[in-house]
């Protein structure tokens, strides 16, 4: 297994190749003298005197376009409308070398290098972009304030190469530059950042533009002078007279800032904290429930019941129902509920409506049983009132979308259809191929089958074998072996050579480890059947009869049809016909948030703004939901006149699954459905522990309402494993990760995540001494290509303790003087300044290590919102 390794990025202030890479002129930052790089080249012809030739290389007065497959990446993407308004616009090109590709000159005493472009990013209320035939190039026209000091734009370009960091010491030396720039260009680019202060929600034009006049004037197609060349002036300068600024533009894209704030700003924004207890409770008054049941006076134990929802907080604590009016309550609704069924029996007696009887026909009663007699999961539904409303919000949904439903159902019928015509030819192939094996083949001896099966043996090598099952007799003898050629089936053909003088054969039988000829071993099978079956020896005997059992069962139809069946039939696991109903794979919380939102979480409107919580499902409430989505389902389809025994489970997905992991085989694609099967349910089950999950219990739900996941959608949220220091004393971050098995949202900024873990499980234990720790719960910025820029200021002046934790409100003393500043200034606050051993300001590849913005984490134990046992 190779060693595992872990990208680092190295940054280079600037880099030149080829003949730029031993070149010398004047500095990025000193006035220049002359317009081009030269190349000295000394020619000698024969015996003469040398001459000394400078070759001109191309500089930005040559460039009036570039390719734009040169460029990778930009930072936003174009169009973006919810850019960060605290990061740094980027652009990156595939060449490393790119930024300083025509640059005119050297770098400075300093070791830095002006680039020959630059990037600019500009209000688009400020700036305008025409494109005009009769230029080269795009212009855009700005204001001279809304431009960078070209002076610092060494210090915002820099190439970048992806090393690899073995996780132990390599004793091979490192892979010097110029190895990785010959045999991985992938691994390398360069970049511009804009290290403007954007303002939020504001449209922007981002410019690649150049940064010498001679440029400005080639990309804008006006003439170029001598003096041009030989004096190199930037395209623009603060030095100069206020005013609109027109440059080319090379390449160009639009974006829009969103809201103040990064995912890092949103994430501390958050609060990890218990949620009311009212939160997932809504009351239900059975004071008086009429159909001439027992009421109850206003206050009396047991008139009001607590409805839990789909989602409840740990310590949601619904109210007692006391035995006496739960009893009376439900005899009464029993005796209503059983009406029908006892009429039906009764000789002359009219036909009797009554209310639904929720999941009768999954187990086939007209009526409920007895007190304390199974089924009684079908108890727990019909005679809690609080289980009634939930299935009968189930049927609700139905009688809503029955249309689109039964639309459904039809297609899926019709393509029903054709499946069982495939399946009831297959049933036939495989018939009469049992026959025509049974006649032709059963009745061979092994040598004969061998024989007359030779030609198919090879193809029969991958039937109902498992790459990990280990090589039979069988394998090895039809892999090419000898035995089965046809010159062989010649040789031992009935009265052959072989048969008729076995015995002969036998006197020249080797010795197994005898070092003889790969053709001569081959005919020993054969040759040793051929003996023991003259001899009538038992043991070898029965050893080709196992050979002739395993090579029959090869042979036989059921695998090869079966393979054939799957071909268009992918998921069957049988040429069987099975009884046909039709399933649904929505997402059927979806329609109890629309129809009934008090029923995925009561109170939801008291979760405060930017708060993250811990929930737990309901399955007595999802459970009893999901029943009444099929049993009125079943009605509809006998309704509608669609083939059905009213048994068939429909809907078996309430939470939204499409972030898992396709499931490969029968048991995790089981595992993926909120319910098993409802004819499945053992009578002696209780309501709500029917999840094909494999858990009875709640399953722990992350709420987080915010505009952190709205913003960020793609933001990485699982559950953490936690681990004991080493003291014992305190949880830390292990590395076993739990994903969520499935996603809730409620507009606006609700967001809910479900995880394979219990209460128990996330609350871990009081101490080392207890056992497991217990569960973190991680938010993390998806990890994507590096970005820059500086966190949102909290505070203003003095110097972060690392740099890391530069802000924006470091480089002014007030909120006022930083809405002064337009770019990040070099030479500002913290000039001079070294904070991590990194100095300020000292090259472009020190700025990129500065400001590079890390993925931002945050972990919350799962015990910050359970209480502690007691």
């Amino acid at each position: 297994m190779p060693e595992p390794t872990a990208a680092t990025y190295r940054f280079y202030s600037w880099l030149r190749q080829g003949l730029l890479a031993s070149l010398s002129g004047p500095g990025a930052s000193g006035p220049a003298t002359a317009g081009r790089l030269a190349l000295p080249v000394r020619l000698r012809v024969n015996d003469r005197a040398p001459i000394d030739v400078n070759v001109q290389l191309y500089g930005p007065g040559d460039i009036t376009g570039l390719d734009a497959r040169e460029i990778i990446r930009t930072e936003p993407h174009a169009h973006m409308t919810d850019f960060e308004p605290n990061y740094f616009p980027t652009i990156e090109f595939d060449r490393p070398d790119f930024p300083w590709l025509f640059t005119p000159a050297a770098a400075d005493s300093a070791r830095r290098l002006r680039p020959w472009i630059c990037l600019i990013v500009v209000p688009k209320e400020r700036a305008t972009l025409k494109t005009n035939q009769q230029r080269p190039l795009p212009a855009l026209t700005c204001a001279l304030e809304d431009l960078p000091d070209l002076d610092q734009s060494w210090a915002w370009a820099h190439a970048q190469i992806v090393a690899e960091q073995r996780s132990t010491p390599d004793p091979s030396p490192r892979a010097t530059l110029q190895q990785i720039l010959n045999d991985h260009p992938e691994r390398t680019l360069s970049r511009l950042l804009v290290p403007r202060r954007l303002d939020p929600n504001t449209p922007y034009y981002a410019c690649l533009v150049p940064t010498y006049e001679v440029g400005r004037k080639a990309g804008l197609g006006e003439p170029i002078t001598p003096e041009d060349e030989q004096a190199l002036k930037p395209a623009w300068s603060k030095n100069t007279a206020a005013g609109p600024v027109t440059l080319p533009v090379f390449f160009q894209w639009e974006f829009r800032t969103g809201l103040a704030g990064d995912f890092e700003s949103l994430a501390r924004r958050l609060k990890a904290q218990p949620l009311p207890s009212s939160v997932g409770l809504r009351p239900v008054d059975i004071r008086t429930p009429g159909w001439g049941m027992p009421t109850l006076p206003p206050g009396a134990p047991g008139s009001l019941l607590d409805l839990g929802g789909a989602l409840l907080t740990p310590e949601t604590q619904p109210r007692d129902w006391p035995d006496q009016p739960r009893k009376a309550f439900q005899l009464a609704l029993g005796a209503i509920l059983n009406a029908p069924a006892a009429m039906a029996g009764t000789s002359g007696a009219p036909a009797l409506l009554g209310p639904p009887l929720y999941g009768q026909w999954y187990v086939d009663r007209d009526s409920l049983p007895p007190a304390d007699q199974p089924p009684h999961w079908f108890r727990d539904l019909n005679l809690d009132p609080r289980h009634r409303i939930a299935a009968g919000i189930g049927t609700m949904v139905i009688r809503n979308e029955q249309e689109p439903l039964m639309a459904s159902a039809w297609d899926q019928l019709e393509q029903e259809r054709r499946d069982r015509q495939r399946l009831k030819r297959a049933q036939l192939a495989e018939a009469v191929g049992d026959s025509l094996s049974k006649k032709h083949f059963a009745a061979l001896d092994p040598a004969r089958l061998l024989q007359l099966t030779g030609p198919a043996l090879q193809a029969l090598t991958g039937i109902a074998t498992s790459p990990a099952t280990p090589p039979t007799a069988t394998d090895k003898l039809l892999s090419g072996h000898p035995a089965v050629t046809g010159a062989f089936r010649r040789l031992t053909r009935m009265n052959g050579p072989i048969t008729s003088h076995a015995a002969t054969f036998d006197a020249l039988r080797l010795p197994a480890n005898s070092p003889a000829s790969t053709a001569g071993q081959a005919f020993r099978p054969l040759m040793q059947f051929a003996i023991a079956t003259k001899q009538r020896q038992a043991p070898a005997l029965r050893e080709w009869s196992e050979l002739k059992a395993d090579v029959l069962r090869r042979l036989a139809p059921k695998e090869a049809v079966l393979a054939a069946v799957k071909q268009s039939m992918p998921t069957v696991e049988n040429t069987e016909l099975t009884t046909f109903a039709p399933t649904f794979p929505q997402p059927m919380y979806e329609p109890l948030r629309d129809y009934a939102p008090d029923l995925l979480l009561p109170g939801m409107d008291q979760v405060p703004s930017n708060t993250i919580a811990l929930l737990k499902t309901n399955p007595e409430l999802i459970e009893a939901y999901m029943v009444g989505l099929n049993h009125e389902m079943s009605r509809e389809l006998l309704w509608r006149g669609f083939p059905t025994d009213q048994r068939g489970t429909y809907f078996r997905q309430f939470w939204d699954a499409a972030g898992e992991e396709l499931p490969a085989t029968d048991a995790e694609r089981e595992s993926r459905f909120d319910i098993t099967r409802i004819t499945s349910w053992p009578m002696d089950s209780r309501l709500g522990s029917h999840s094909a999950r494999g858990s009875a219990v709640g399953q722990m739900v992350l709420l987080i309402r915010g505009d952190l996941l709205r913003r960020y959608p793609r933001a990485m949220v699982y559950a953490l494993e936690s681990v004991w220091s080493a003291d014992g004393t305190r949880r830390e971050l292990g590395t076993t990760e739990r994903y969520p098995i499935f996603r809730a949202t409620q507009a606006p900024d609700i967001t809910m995540l479900g995880f394979p873990l219990t209460e128990t499980d996330v609350r871990g234990a009081d101490n080392k001494a207890g056992g497991h720790p217990g569960w973190f719960f991680v938010l993390q910025e998806q990890p994507t290509e590096p970005r820059f820029g500086l966190d949102v200021a909290t505070t203003y002046g003095g110097t972060p303790a690392h740099w890391r934790d530069l802000t924006w409100g470091h480089l002014a003393p007030d909120e006022a003087a930083l809405k002064q500043i337009v770019y990040v200034p070099i030479d500002g606050l913290l000039k001079n300044t070294v904070v991590d051993q990194i100095p300020w300001g000292k090259n472009s590849a020190q700025m990129a290590t500065i400001t590079r913005q890390p993925p931002f984490r945050v972990a919350v134990h799962a015990r910050t919102w359970l209480p502690a046992r007691q």
